[in-house]
């Protein structure tokens, strides 16, 4: 049933709400469920619903969110473009190896077997392993340190293991540096998030963190590029030095010319509290913020969808270049342009994804998880046409192009949107946890998971294996739009509690004091 409180003389007065028609107490619930103290009062006045939330409130001031942030609309693009691109360097990273594994392996004196166990299922399962517990404490010193000194220590940690990867001449080195390494990537992706939900609004943020996804994804592609090209011509180790050191020189740029954004300088309830010049967010993580996540529950439905969601990116990152060039006839430059031509797929998929869903979350938010669940179930049939063709050789390379290109495409939109979800049910405080929980279970889903593939692979061989893995994407697509059920609810309590926090601040203006009044809609 749908009710309306028109606008009033006495913004915001509570009798006006007591005097609508309609069922009140059912709008009550959705901003009450989530909140911190359940004793806070409901509504700050100046807030307004948008008739397009389709059943769930979104708050507003003044029929719009008001958008007034203490860097310039240059500085906050400068400062993402310069994070994103340190965090494209380290994503570069991580595919190395992929290209190569047979020279490795033949390196350290490996059979077939041995290669697709110990390369690419136990390194592969260590280095997702370790990034897991880093993601965890770097998104949880994100919410309480400056991001750009952090970023830059991680970058350091990270690079120099990747450097000294040129020099090994044992398995067991090999194995824990891949480790050390894993360190900046597990917390590179959080840390920039985190960044990005403070310089830019609600309303932008899927397509500002679709460009980061797209910028990591590039970094994923240059170094399987160049590891490809680079390693057939000149040997496996030269790709590791070619990688880290322009990562640490862009990391050095981007501490010297960037500044702190202040935290929660984006949101909707603290901007008339920012736009006073005398309000600092003061919150910080604890303990008990980050174990009141999992009340969430959009958080759970984004976090939960990768773990089986993140097995079938492992076959596409870790195996797929081999299993073309040894078991589809193609060269290992051919296989490597199929990834290459995959991954700008997944760079259309984030690109578009994340503005479609941008789109329909501004029209009706339930549509936005509900469109990118049924894009990563499709996802799973291009990519099992590929492992189960009996195409061979370089005449086969159009057909898995295109293949590759469409199945990366469909499984790449949850990226942006999952990201988009958290930094809009969260506050700024805990939003580095938030995102770290969602890259330590696409780690376990890659770590975990790759060793149970490669213990698949030694039983049933490579396509039965990577059959099986493909199908996490079906389980995948159907946990994500299940944050259809919650996501208008979630973003209006993170508002709400926001504007409680502020409302006592000494020196700022209530929201009660801005003029016009206010109106409520509900269905």
């Amino acid at each position: 049933m749908k009710s309306e409180l028109r606008e009033g003389q006495e913004a915001g007065s509570r009798s006006n709400v007591d005097a609508c028609e309609g069922d009140y107490d059912g709008f009550e619930q959705i901003l009450l469920d989530g909140r911190d103290d359940p004793e806070l009062p409901l509504l700050g006045a100046g807030a307004v619903s948008s008739p397009g939330s389709h059943g769930s409130a979104h708050l507003e001031v003044e029929g719009q969110p008001l958008e007034v942030h203490a860097m310039s609309l240059a500085e906050r693009v400068y400062t993402v473009v310069i994070f994103t691109l340190t965090a494209c360097m380290l994503y570069a990273d991580q595919n190395l190896m992929a290209p190569n594994l047979t020279a490795i392996a033949r390196d350290f004196g490996f059979n077939d077997q041995q290669r697709d166990t110990y390369l690419g299922g136990y390194i592969a399962a260590a280095f997702f392993a370790m990034g897991a517990p880093s993601a965890l404490v770097i998104g949880y010193l994100s919410d309480r340190v400056n991001r750009r000194h952090l970023l830059f220590s991680i970058v350091l940690l990270g690079e120099g293991p990747c450097l000294a990867t040129f020099f090994v001449t044992r398995y067991w080195q090999l194995l824990l540096l891949r480790m050390l390494t894993s360190i900046s990537i597990g917390g590179a992706l959080p840390l920039v998030c985190s960044l990005a939900g403070d310089l830019f609004f609600v309303r932008q943020r899927p397509g500002v963190l679709a460009c980061v996804q797209v910028a990591t994804a590039c970094g994923l592609v240059l170094g399987q590029a160049v590891a490809g090209f680079v390693g057939s011509a000149w040997g496996w180790r030269w790709p590791f030095v070619l990688v880290a050191l322009p990562a640490l020189g862009v990391a050095a740029i981007m501490l010297v010319t960037t500044r702190e954004p202040p935290r929660g300088g984006t949101e909707a309830a603290l901007s008339k509290a920012y736009a006073s010049g005398e309000f600092q967010y003061a919150e910080r993580i604890s303990l008990r913020k980050a174990a009141a996540l999992g009340r969430t529950r959009s958080n759970l439905a984004v976090v939960l969808q990768g773990l089986p969601g993140s097995l079938p990116w492992g076959v596409l990152i870790t195996f797929l270049n081999d299993f073309l060039s040894q078991q589809k006839g193609l060269t290992v430059p051919q296989a490597t342009v199929v990834v290459i031509v995959a991954g700008s797929g997944g760079a259309v998929g984030v690109l578009g994804g994340g503005f479609l869903g941008q789109q329909l979350h501004a029209v009706w938010r339930p549509a936005m998880p509900l469109f990118t669940g049924a894009c990563v179930m499709a996802a799973s049939f291009p990519v099992w046409a590929i492992i189960n063709s009996r195409l061979y050789g370089a005449g086969a390379m159009p057909a898995f192009m295109a293949l590759g290109f469409a199945g990366a495409m469909l499984a790449s939109p949850p990226g942006p949107n999952a990201r988009g979800i958290i930094l809009n049910v969260n506050e700024p405080e805990v939003r580095g946890v938030a995102m770290a929980m969602q890259t330590v279970l696409d780690d376990l889903g890659k770590g975990l998971g790759l060793y149970v593939l490669a213990l698949m692979i030694s039983a049933w061989g490579r396509e039965t294996a990577f059959n099986v893995a493909i199908a996490g994407w079906l389980p995948c697509g159907l946990i994500f739009a299940c944050a259809a059920l919650t996501l208008g609810r979630d973003e209006d309590a993170m508002q709400e509690r926001l504007r409680r926090r502020v409302a006592g601040t000494p020196g700022v203006a209530p929201l009660a004091d801005a003029p016009g009044g206010w109106s409520l809609v509900t269905v």
